[in-house]
């Protein structure tokens, strides 16, 4: 019952009448709605409410394919962005969509805000892009221009100016579907992009190398270590090496960010020495979405890079997940990095999509 979460996609099978497990039904579909009484599912049929009392099994799988292939290559661009965003979610979140608005204040309120779908809104004391932007995931039954006033008056009345999250259907500049309605919007309204990031995507398997386990990844001369929680060697480096649209801003509103939801894991490369000290060399955080690894925060530090670090705590962080079973892995990466480019092109991850965060002047 721990999958009964919105934005999950599961495999619910429930009994037709309750109490009766003899006729029995399956349905497969994304979660949009749980409360005390049940849940709902957004199947290819349409929605489906179903009574908690009815529930006999829930199984969580990756998001639906949209072509043949490989899995980690056949998934569509709005799935890999929700499975992104999932990992690195602020405490102030809300979900833009017209039946949200249309019960505000009223006795289903409690309900309806569970309800997962339209536009996912961000805000955090921390000063990230992801953490602090409107990320398109459906239509939200407002229209593009309305939506996009509501988006502005959101962050309006948080003191901060409004940014979307918008993204490419493939590794080009063409808008996806999701959000392609917004550009003449941004535009006329002076919005301005930021660079791209580019989402990656990769088997694990083909990550980890061939090794069995993340202590078996380790360059020469590194032990790698596999903790729930960073240290402040950690938080430091996190500050030191910040890109100027990845700033921590508030320490307390960062770290909540860092330690999401288990399963979230940090992978760290250190440096032994002949005193038995040890010395961070480089390392990651590895979180689990929807059957997906996300790997984020990938530092490394500047006086022992190209020197096999990044690249032992990249291969551990994938042998890590698939331990678990855990078949594919993302990670967002800013165009002009071309270091962690090149190094997760290097354990077969390919460009999937582009993004770009449009802010408002």
């Amino acid at each position: 019952m721990d999958d009964l979460q919105p934005g999950r996609r599961v495999v619910v099978r429930y009994s037709l009448d309750p109490g009766d497990t003899h006729s029995t039904s399956d349905a497969l579909g994304v979660v949009t709605a749980v409360d005390e009484a049940g849940l709902e599912i957004d199947t290819k049929r349409g929605p489906l409410r179903i009574a908690r009392a009815q529930i006999l099994l829930v199984h969580e799988v990756p998001p639906a394919p949209t072509k043949a292939g490989r899995t980690h290559e056949i998934v569509s661009a709005v799935d890999l962005r929700r499975i992104s965003a999932a990992a690195w979610l602020p405490r102030d979140v809300s979900w833009l969509h017209v039946e949200n608005l249309r019960n505000e204040g009223t006795e289903a309120a409690a309900e309806v805000s569970l309800l997962q779908k339209g536009w996912l809104l961000r805000h955090s004391e921390s000063a990230t892009r992801r953490a602090n932007s409107c990320l398109p995931i459906s239509d939200t039954g407002l229209g593009w221009e309305q939506g996009l006033d509501a988006v502005e008056e959101w962050y309006r009345t948080r003191g901060e100016p409004s940014r979307i999250q918008i993204y490419s259907a493939d590794d080009s500049a063409a808008l996806a579907p999701e959000c392609e309605g917004l550009a003449p919007l941004l535009s006329a309204r002076g919005y301005t992009p930021s660079e791209a990031t580019l989402l990656l995507t990769g088997a694990t398997s083909e990550a980890a190398g061939g090794v069995s386990s993340p202590a078996e990844a380790a360059a020469a001369g590194l032990l790698i270590d596999v903790n729930d929680a960073p240290t402040s060697e950690h938080f430091a480096a996190w500050t030191s090496q910040r890109s100027p649209g990845e700033a921590p801003g508030s320490a307390e509103a960062f770290t909540t960010l860092i330690e999401a939801d288990q399963p979230c894991e940090f992978v760290t490369a250190y440096a032994e020495h002949p005193d038995g000290s040890r010395t961070m060399v480089a390392a990651c955080r590895v979180v689990e979405r929807s059957k997906w690894g996300v790997i984020t925060n990938l530092i490394t530090r500047p006086d022992l890079r190209r020197r096999g670090a990044g690249r032992s705590v990249a291969a551990a962080a994938a042998a890590l997940l698939s331990q678990r079973g855990v078949r594919s892995y993302l990670v967002d990466i800013e165009s002009s990095n071309e270091a962690s480019l090149n190094l997760f092109a290097s354990l077969g991850a390919t460009v999937r999509h582009r993004s770009w965060y449009a802010a408002a002047r």
